[in-house]
């Protein structure tokens, strides 16, 4: 499919280059910095622009099939809800965080939204966004992204609190699973949450 990734160049977004272009996808990057896309001779397009900018969003969603938006924000939210809108393009995949809904471990949760509440906040106001965007979207909740080598599998479910799985993720098996999501209807409309798979488990 024709897929828009925003955030192209952060650390999560660069793996979904990657893993979209060896799965068959037309991928168009947007980033704030095309240049670190120099070279790159497996993407349709790269595109410059804040993600947070109607204007700089509408020319790169018009024509895709689908979005994945590697980084989250009511910001980015609402400019993707409002560009997507006037192009038709329906299918959207979020990021977001496991600790915006979590209750326990009490003591991390609360430590976690003592340290990030305004990040946290912030997400949420972006769920709530889409949940009544009339767009076919998923926000898909990690657990804490680490920078190690991926497993090739996650752990998901659609609890509040993590029932399975490491409290880690690496973020070559995030961009799995958002790529997953954004290629399986069957996700419309859910917020699965997703950690690193434990030993010979998913």
């Amino acid at each position: 499919m024709k897929l828009l990734v925003i955030g192209a160049t952060g650390r999560t977004g660069m793996h979904v280059l990657e893993q979209a272009a060896a799965r068959g996808h037309e991928v168009t990057a947007f980033t704030r910095k095309p240049e670190l896309l120099d070279g790159r001779d497996d993407l349709l397009v790269v595109v410059r622009g804040d993600a947070t900018d109607p204007s700089s969003v509408r020319e790169a969603v018009a024509g895709q099939d689908a979005v994945i938006a590697a980084v989250g924000g009511s910001g980015i939210a609402r400019a993707l809800i409002a560009t997507m809108r006037e192009a038709g393009v329906r299918r959207v995949v979020m990021t977001s965080s496991r600790s915006v809904p979590a209750t326990r471990p009490r003591f991390a949760v609360g430590m976690a939204w003592l340290i990030f509440r305004k990040a946290y906040v912030d997400l949420a106001r972006a769920e709530g966004m889409l949940e009544i965007s009339g767009l076919d979207w998923t926000v898909v909740r990690a657990t804490r992204l680490v920078d190690r080598p991926g497993k090739g599998r996650v752990h998901i479910d659609f609890e509040a609190d993590a029932t399975g799985g490491e409290a880690t993720l690496p973020r070559a098996d995030y961009a799995m699973a958002l790529l997953d999501a954004a290629e399986d209807d069957a996700m419309i409309g859910e917020m699965p949450g997703v950690c690193g798979a434990r030993a010979g488990r998913a």
